[in-house]
C-alpha cells in the first residue's frame, strides 16, 4: 500500500514538473516580442523602418546579429544602436535576429 501512494506521488510530481516546463517554455517567445516592442519604438511598426531608421523587416537573422554585434563592440558606428547593443546579451542579440527574421516580409 505505502509502495502504491508513493509511486502515485511520483507519478503526479512528474506530470506537475513536466507541464511546469512546458508552460516556461511556451512563455519564451514572449520575452522576444516584449524587447522587439521597444527597437519598434524607433523602427516603426513591424520593423519596417522610416525615414533614416532601417527597415528590420526583411532581413536575414545573420544579417541582423552581425549589426547588432558590430553595434555592441563598437566596431559599426552609430548614434544610438551601441548603447542599445551593448546593453543586450549574446543570447538576446540572438532571440531578436531571429524574431525579426521571422516576420512577414
Amino acid at each position: 500500500m505505502k509502495q502504491n501512494v508513493s509511486i502515485h506521488f511520483l507519478t503526479i510530481s512528474t506530470i506537475t514538473l513536466l507541464f511546469s516546463i512546458n508552460i516556461v517554455m511556451a512563455a519564451a517567445p514572449n520575452k522576444a516580442k516584449i524587447m522587439a516592442d521597444a527597437c519598434l519604438t524607433c523602427h516603426g511598426p513591424n520593423g519596417a523602418g522610416s525615414g533614416k531608421i532601417p527597415e528590420l523587416n526583411g532581413l536575414e537573422k545573420s544579417d541582423i546579429t552581425e549589426s547588432l554585434f558590430g553595434f555592441k563592440s563598437g566596431d559599426e558606428k552609430s548614434t544610438i544602436m551601441g548603447r542599445y547593443a551593448k546593453a543586450l546579451s549574446d543570447d538576446e542579440i540572438n532571440m531578436l535576429a531571429e524574431y525579426f527574421a521571422s516576420l512577414d516580409k
